[in-house]
């Protein structure tokens, strides 16, 4: 099982990645100017699980086969190139088992040897709770030349591993622990309602 949760994780971990690849350069000399986020949309998990907040309403898209269900993502980016994305997919076992609720002890240095084996600079990684650990990273992206920085939280609760992303696709550009950010992850809620029968299975 806690070989299965690891896989799990880097693949949301990947999954994260590849959507910021050719933007950074493409926006290096963007003005700073904060996003608006005066008006935020609330966005209900198909599945009933959990509630999250974006500053617009995002888009929820399939972005290829995770363990046991395909991984799904939602994605807003600003026009000022800050980029808001959750991906999520259930890992399989018994939901009410504690491998299913909460990460294994040595998950932050794991991960943070995968960041850096993959060329990213951890700034910082540590457990917010028994069942969440969140990370800086910088990630160089080598077809545009250059480097985005943003905070990862991941979460795994009831045979589900949930990864949230908060940060810039502008070149070099801080995130600098954005309260932008922050509200984007404490308005995730992780409701009692999940029917995981109902979960997407991976497609055939």
């Amino acid at each position: 099982m806690k070989l299965r949760i690891l896989t799990t994780v880097l693949v949301t971990s990947l999954s994260l990645i590849q959507p910021s690849v050719g933007i950074g350069q493409k926006r290096k000399r963007s003005k700073q100017t904060k996003p608006a986020i005066e008006r935020w949309y609330l966005f209900s998990s198909p599945d009933g699980d959990f509630t999250l907040s974006f500053p617009q309403k995002p888009t929820l898209k399939d972005v290829g086969a995770g363990p046991l269900t395909d991984v799904r993502e939602l994605e807003f980016i600003t026009p000022e190139g800050m980029r808001f994305s959750a991906n999520f997919h259930d890992i399989g076992g018994n939901p009410n088992a504690i491998e299913s609720n909460r990460w294994m002890p040595q998950l932050e240095q794991v991960l943070s040897d995968f960041d850096r084996s993959q060329g990213l600079r951890v700034v910082q990684m540590h457990r917010v709770t028994p069942n969440t650990v969140e990370a800086e990273v910088w990630q160089p992206v080598t077809e545009t030349n250059s480097t985005i920085n943003y905070l990862r939280r991941s979460i795994i609760r009831r045979a589900r591993v949930y990864t949230l992303a908060c940060g810039w696709l502008v070149n070099e550009k801080p995130v600098d622990n954005s309260a932008v950010c922050r509200r984007f992850f404490d308005s995730m809620r992780l409701t009692s309602n999940s029917n995981h029968s109902s979960h997407s299975r991976r497609k055939k």
